[in-house]
């Protein structure tokens, strides 16, 4: 794999992290999965609740909330499937054709994260949390249906969150955090031919980039059991910059004139892509309803209508740009949750959330990512190994309705006119577990 400079930098702020396959669960391809405690909530309150030290990505004023230090390290292994079921979808020529008339793009996963809250005093906190804001593994069979659109597309984040909070006043807490986040994205198609009668190309994108952005919050206690919270990440604008490979077979460029040109149109060159990041804003209530019973409920917006399209640029001045009609919308999640104590070493949690899928409709929707809304039920525990030790687990079970797809990009070079119809039946288990040490 060729990587830039900037992508070996992004690896070693990334450490083991990099290591791991992302996938996304939430709209688009938007990663819900940052803390294994919050799974048990479906992360209601997640802009309130301030249990542990996840809340530097959560809501970073909440870390005044956190006693002394502490360090939070999880894992979440994330099961998904995208079975996709055919209803008519052609090639460039009008075929139907094809071998695999059913699939599954599913590809099982592992999304790390890391946080650690320092005290400088009662009133002002330090942290930092590593985590995959967002991610994308996508792999079908290579003489699937749709494998002019795509055979493979992963996109793999890591987000360093160095964060401050400041308690203001005895209800009021205040957080600012800067983001460096490093991308990297990889999507690989198979280039249609058969207008020309020749059998199918392929195309090899790879790029990277890292940005900045910032994220605030902050956190109120309206009385000694109820507290709000509002937490706000900035959208990040990303420059990717990496390499296309194309391989035409050659009964297409032995072709007498055109085979000649199609070759030139499709020589390897570097490539250029601006995707935003979009911004997201949580509201979030979390009430102690009374010594054991918890109840929180949230409400958070993502801006995915920063990214209606995916345009990359090609240095090669025979190759024109390729744009991807994405048309995405800002869409919201809604999750309510409870918690209950126990007088012995135990906690339990449990959670539903509403997430609303990005997706406008069948004919903009990406076999990249076949978003649809998503309903989760999620269950929990916290067992106390010592003073200063806990082990939190979790499990969410996602439920999709199913998902139609009726999409016919733009011919290009690179896709063709060839159209995917048909219905994906989705659905995913996560299980989750972290370690909580105050130190």
């Amino acid at each position: 794999m060729k990587l830039s400079h900037r992508a070996t930098i992004g690896l070693a702020l990334a450490s083991s992290l990099s290591l791991f396959s992302s996938t996304s669960h939430s709209a688009a391809f938007g990663i819900a999965e940052q803390s294994a405690l919050g799974i048990g909530n479906a992360f209601a309150g997640g802009a309130a609740s301030a249990e542990d030290a996840s809340t530097v990505w959560y809501n970073p004023a909440g870390m005044t909330r956190i006693r002394g230090n502490q360090v939070v390290l999880g894992m979440h292994i994330i099961a998904p499937k995208f079975d996709f079921d055919d209803d008519g979808t052609t090639n460039a020529a009008g075929s139907t054709g094809f071998a695999d008339t059913s699939e599954d793009g599913g590809r099982f996963a592992y999304v790390p994260n890391f946080y650690y809250v320092h005290s400088l005093s009662g009133e002002l906190k330090l942290g930092i949390g590593i985590n995959a804001p967002f991610g994308l593994a996508t792999k079908y069979s290579d003489d699937w249906v749709g494998k002019y659109q795509s055979v493979e597309a992963e996109i793999v984040t890591v987000n360093v969150n160095p964060a401050i909070a400041w308690k203001a006043t005895s209800d009021l807490s205040l957080g600012f955090g800067i983001n460096i986040q490093y991308i990297e994205a990889t999507l690989n198609n198979r280039i249609d031919f058969s207008l020309l009668g020749g059998p199918d190309g392929f195309a090899h994108l790879e790029a990277d980039d890292i940005s900045y952005g910032f994220n605030l919050g902050a956190l109120y206690n309206i009385s000694e059991k109820t507290r709000v919270g509002f937490s706000y990440r900035s959208e990040i604008k990303h420059d990717l910059e990496g390499d296309a490979d194309f391989t035409v077979p050659g009964p297409v460029a032995a072709i007498p004139v055109l085979g000649a040109g199609i070759s030139a149109q499709l020589a390897d060159t570097h490539l250029d892509s601006q995707p935003d990041m979009p911004a997201m804003a949580s509201l979030s209530i979390h009430h102690q309803w009374s010594d054991q019973v918890a109840v929180m409920a949230d409400a958070t917006w993502v801006g995915w209508s920063s990214v209606p399209e995916l345009v990359i640029m090609f240095d090669n001045p025979a190759k024109a740009d390729t744009i991807e009609t994405l048309r995405l919308k800002d869409n919201i999640r809604l999750s309510i949750g409870a918690t209950y104590t126990t007088d012995g070493p135990w906690t339990y949690r449990t959670g539903f959330a509403f997430d609303e899928g990005a997706a406008r409709d069948a004919s903009t929707r990406s076999v990249r990512f076949p978003d649809n809304d998503r309903y989760w039920i999620t269950f929990g525990a916290s067992y106390q190994l010592a003073d200063n030790l806990s082990i939190d687990a979790g499990y969410a079970h996602i439920f999709v309705p199913d998902t139609k797809i009726n999409r016919t990009p733009e011919a290009t070079a690179l896709s063709g006119a060839s159209a995917v119809r048909g219905d994906y039946e989705s659905d995913a288990d996560i299980l989750s577990a972290q370690i909580r040490w105050d130190i």
